[in-house]
């Protein structure tokens, strides 16, 4: 079973305070016996989510369909 994790907001004037991984491992921790936890990052934030155990995957791609542009 997986689990997806679609954003992990926190204010900026909050960011850099651990508030972040805290919420990554607690997300972690509920869901430690699913096979996988799948988070879609942008690339900017990729470098948090591998402090955090996150592996980009090699052979596979984020792919969407939307009309929202960030």
């Amino acid at each position: 079973m997986n689990a997806y994790m679609h954003y992990l907001l926190v204010r900026p004037e909050y960011q850099g305070k651990g508030i972040g991984s805290a919420l990554v491992s607690k997300i972690k921790e509920k869901y430690g016996d699913y096979l996988r936890l799948v988070i879609v990052a942008y690339n900017k934030e990729q470098a948090f989510y591998e402090k955090c155990g996150f592996k980009k995957a090699e052979d596979a791609s984020a792919m969407f369909i939307t009309e929202l542009w960030t």
